[in-house]
Formats: C-alpha cells, sequence, structure tokens
C-alpha cells in the first residue's frame, strides 16, 4: 500500500491527479438498523462476493444456545430471540427466487445515520451504478458487500468474537478476503487509485492494508463538530461524504474536499498526507439537525410505519452528545468509532 507521510507529498499526489483524475472506491460500515420494507418488482440487484463465507458463518452461529446469542451480541431478550431466529431462518444457498421478501439490496436495507445521510432512495439510475462500481460496504456477515447486492436481515458485527475454524474473531475469518476486494474494484483503473475511507476504525480493521495492490493511497475522512469528534454527527457525515462522491462523480481530492453538506468544510490547516479532516460549527450543526428533523417530519406525514428489523434510531439533540474517547487504531486516522 503506498503511504504519504506529509501534507507536502500529498499536496503533490493530489495536483497530479487533479490533472488526470483518480479512481476513488469508498468502504463504509454497515448499520444495524435494518429496513426490510418490500421493494418494486424487478428491481436491479446483484449476488453477494461470499455467499458460501456467509453460509459458513451461519452454520457455525447456529449452534449457538439463545443465551450464547445474546452474549455474543450484547443485545436485549428480544433482539437476541430476533436474531437466533434469523440464523436458523437463513437462506444458506442465497438465492432470492424462493422467498424475496427476505432478500433487499443492501444500500437500501441497511437504515442507520450514514445511509440516512446517503439517501440512496433518491438516486438516479446512473447515481446507483456509480455506487456499485465506487462503493464498498465491510459486512461482519458477507465481508464485501456491493450497494446492489441482496442480503438477508442478520446482526453480527465485525469486532464480535465469532470462534470458527479459521481464528477466535471475524478479522481473522476473513483475511486478506477483503483486501483482495478492494483490489478487484481498481482493477480496470489506469489512473491514482484512492482507496477513501468513511468506515468505523472497526470495521476498517478487516481491510488488510498490508494485502492492497502498491498503487492504492488510503485517506481517511474525519468529521468533526465544534473542534470535536463526535460519533452520532461523524456517522452521518460519512453518508453525506458518499453521497457527495456519487453525485458529483468525484474522482479527484480536490472534488472530495470540495464537500460542503450540512454546514461542513474543508480543514487544510488541520488535513495530512493521509486524513483529510472536515469541521463545523456549533450553529451549523444545530442548524442542520432542525432541517433534518423537518424534512423527516414532512416525509414521514401520511406514510404507514415501515416495517424495520431492529431498535428504532433514538434522536439525539446536541446537548445529548460526548466526545468519543475511542483512540484511533492508527496514528495517522483520528477516528471515531
Amino acid at each position: 500500500m503506498k503511504t504519504l507521510e506529509t501534507f507536502s507529498d500529498r499536496r503533490e499526489v493530489s495536483s497530479a491527479a487533479d490533472v488526470i483524475g483518480a479512481m476513488i472506491v469508498m468502504v463504509l460500515s454497515p448499520a444495524k438498523t435494518l429496513d426490510m420494507s418490500e421493494l418494486e418488482a424487478n428491481s436491479p440487484s446483484t449476488q453477494p462476493l461470499h455467499l458460501d463465507d456467509a453460509s459458513e458463518l451461519i452454520h457455525d452461529l447456529r449452534k449457538l444456545s439463545l443465551s450464547k446469542v445474546k452474549a455474543l451480541l450484547g443485545v436485549s431478550d428480544a433482539l437476541a430471540k430476533l436474531n437466533y431466529d434469523r440464523y436458523k431462518q437463513f437462506i444458506m444457498d442465497g438465492s432470492a427466487t424462493s422467498k424475496p421478501e427476505s432478500f433487499k439490496q443492501a444500500i437500501l436495507a441497511f437504515d442507520g445515520p450514514a445511509y440516512k445521510g446517503l439517501q440512496s432512495s433518491t438516486w438516479s439510475a446512473s447515481d446507483m451504478e456509480f455506487a456499485q462500481a465506487h462503493l464498498r460496504i465491510l459486512c461482519g456477515l458477507y465481508g464485501t458487500l456491493r450497494p446492489l447486492d441482496l442480503i438477508q436481515p442478520y446482526r453480527l458485527e465485525m469486532g464480535q468474537k465469532v470462534v470458527t475454524a479459521r481464528g477466535s474473531d471475524l478479522y481473522s475469518f476473513w483475511g486478506p478476503a477483503i483486501a483482495k476486494d478492494i483490489n478487484e474494484a481498481f482493477k480496470e483503473s489506469s489512473s491514482a487509485n484512492i482507496l477513501l475511507n468513511v468506515a468505523s476504525i472497526e470495521y476498517f480493521k478487516s481491510v488488510e492494508l498490508t494485502a492492497l495492490d502498491p498503487s492504492v493511497t488510503v485517506v481517511d475522512c474525519v468529521f468533526k463538530d465544534d473542534g470535536q469528534i463526535k460519533s452520532v454527527f461523524a456517522k452521518r457525515a460519512r453518508g453525506l461524504m458518499v453521497r457527495h462522491v456519487v453525485t458529483t462523480r468525484a474522482s479527484t481530492l480536490a472534488q472530495v474536499q470540495a464537500f460542503h453538506a450540512e454546514g461542513y468544510t474543508f480543514s487544510a490547516k488541520e488535513s495530512t498526507g493521509t486524513q483529510l479532516i472536515f469541521n463545523r460549527s456549533k450553529a451549523a450543526a444545530a442548524e442542520a439537525l432542525r432541517l433534518t428533523r423537518e424534512a423527516a417530519a414532512a416525509a414521514k406525514k401520511g406514510r404507514p410505519k415501515r416495517p424495520t428489523q431492529e431498535d428504532e434510531p433514538v434522536i439525539v439533540t446536541l446537548g445529548d452528545v460526548k466526545r468519543s474517547t475511542k483512540q484511533p487504531r492508527r496514528a495517522t486516522s483520528g477516528r471515531p468509532s
């Protein structure tokens, strides 16, 4: 993997990339909250790349008692039972033909803060086609997902200690497979290769950096509110960044740095060669929160409640937010979990 140590190095590469463009591939975390409501018939979809591996994991998870599922996932009795049943009912061949209501495209099924930020249901067909080539969702059960890959409802976070024949956790289970999938996404590129990391620390750890092609440069995106990383806002900002790259067809770092959704602005002073920092003021955050709530309320009016398959997300006020105390995995990341 190509590593850039100084901001001046980054600027030199950025300048060249701005002339010829770059291949940008983004990695994003999944969400715990799922929306498995039915889609229109014949909507485009693809099959996940690692169905056999997912089935192997499900086979191991089915051996667990209900109490062990609860301990593994760290959830309530109700959510433990829900996911215990999901493992038992999982369709092992991955075929959506026998029970299509159990499947949905990943980009539309995940429903957490990041996915509310990227608003994929409003994308055009060409937006979705671009995302299919330029976005990879890192996943404990499926490894790597493209946006249109069909998934079944599940809960299995990458950091959870699932013991398999391959090791004691999911990082050892997936090994270099996720990095190889990312390399494959860059296969057709003849320009600079930039892996834009908008995933959490927990999920980005699943990418074996030494297995990435040497042509790939990893660039982290970090989002701050009033000078601090606040996880609940950072999650949404990651989705906003994905939306920005997709809808603008960003192919240079300068275009990535032009991101300004919901009051965020690029901070050249704080950024480094492998880290792009975006900041916004407390007032801008409050205004963005107000507008988001208004839009959500307007969208909900007259619409029947949709079936969700996890805890509903909690609306958080600015006063509820506490600074993340988790430390980054790499010295250059400075990212919240």
